[in-house]
């Protein structure tokens, strides 16, 4: 049985098909009886393989965790790994409740009608659709205290959401290196009015190098200084030792970052 399972889903909420990739610890073939928590991941495509990876390296999820499993640091983890839309910029519509239709990259691109706006029916077929196809083929730990969110610039915008609006059903989010600019303003008012219903556990992260734009010198901070007021957002109604930020000098915008940083990730939620 191969750890890395292949499967294809049909996405009702969206009428889309969709594959999702899923990682399974180094010992759950042999240990029959052993349930495992659950971390669902964006950008599946990312995650495994260097090939398939958008830059050209991967997280390396399953090298860390097979690692830290090995090294008695972690029980394990299964991994779901949900591939993106790579449909034009379909992604960005998936991965933002709210519309942006003032992306600059994308009128240049001649896409005037904007992104986003699927992002809340996408969290519901993760919800709704997905996690009941998991629970039900894979040993799960089921619980919310089991179940986490992450992904990285818009997987990351959209797990923010995707963690406080079903708080009963995820307890942990991880956020690397958050799109704030999409659509900051909504995301902050929506996490406040969210608020924390029920005691959760929330890992940042950004760099300091993530993106430049020599038309606006600026525009490199729209990625620090938005994952900063996230921060402090979440800080107001969040104990502060329940909330992790990282913030990583010298580093870009890159699964390069992320595969570096993932280890501390799963260190604070586990």
């Amino acid at each position: 049985m191969e750890r890395i399972e292949i499967r294809e889903i049909y996405m009702k909420e969206l009428d889309r098909k969709r594959n999702i990739r899923v990682y399974l610890p180094i010992d759950y073939n042999e240990n029959k009886n052993k349930r495992y928590p659950v971390i669902y991941m964006h950008d599946g495509q990312n995650l495994f393989d260097h090939k398939l990876s958008y830059s050209g390296h991967s997280w390396e999820v399953k090298e860390t965790l097979d690692r830290m499993q090995k090294e008695g640091k972690i029980e394990g983890f299964i991994v779901v790994g949900i591939d993106n839309n790579q449909e034009g910029f379909k992604r960005l519509d998936e991965y933002s409740p709210w519309k942006n239709e003032e992306i600059e990259s994308l009128l240049k691109r001649g896409i005037k009608d904007g992104a986003g706006g699927e992002g809340d029916k996408y969290a519901q077929f993760i919800v709704n659709t997905l996690k009941p196809y998991i629970d039900e083929h894979y040993r799960t730990l089921q619980d919310r205290d089991n179940t986490i969110v992450a992904g990285s610039s818009m997987g990351a915008f959209i797990s923010l959401y995707i963690g406080f609006k079903y708080q009963e059903i995820f307890s942990k989010i991880g956020a690397f290196s958050t799109a704030a600019w999409f659509k900051e303003g909504e995301l902050i008012e929506f996490l406040r009015d969210a608020g924390e219903r029920i005691p959760m556990r929330i890992y940042l992260d950004i760099g300091t190098e993530e993106t430049s734009n020599d038309d606006d010198p600026n525009f490199k901070d729209y990625y620090i200084n938005g994952t900063i007021r996230i921060y402090e957002t979440l800080s107001e109604f969040m104990p502060k030792e329940r909330i992790k930020l990282i913030i990583d000098e010298g580093a870009k915008h890159s699964e390069i970052y992320w595969a570096k940083r993932f280890p501390e990730f799963i260190n604070f939620i586990k």
